[in-house]
C-alpha cells in the first residue's frame, strides 16, 4: 500500500501520452488528446465541490465550450 499524493498511474504506469491542461471555471483540468477529443485525467482546484462534479471525473471527455 502506498500513501502518496502522486497518482497511482504515475507510479505504476509509464506516461505514454502528453499531458495537456485546460482552464475551467474554478480550476484546471489535466487531459490527454484522443483524436479530436480531450479525455480528462485529473483536476486541480481549491473548490472541493468541483471534485464532485461528474463532468470533471477522470475518464470523461471534456466538453468544448
Amino acid at each position: 500500500m502506498l500513501y502518496t499524493v502522486i497518482s497511482e498511474y504515475d507510479v505504476f504506469f509509464p506516461r505514454c501520452a502528453k499531458r495537456l491542461y485546460a482552464d475551467v471555471k474554478g480550476g484546471k483540468v489535466e487531459y490527454i488528446a484522443v483524436g479530436r477529443n480531450k479525455k480528462i485525467v485529473g483536476l486541480f482546484s481549491t473548490n472541493p465541490a468541483l471534485y464532485l462534479d461528474r463532468k470533471y471525473q477522470p475518464g470523461k471527455f471534456l466538453r468544448q465550450s
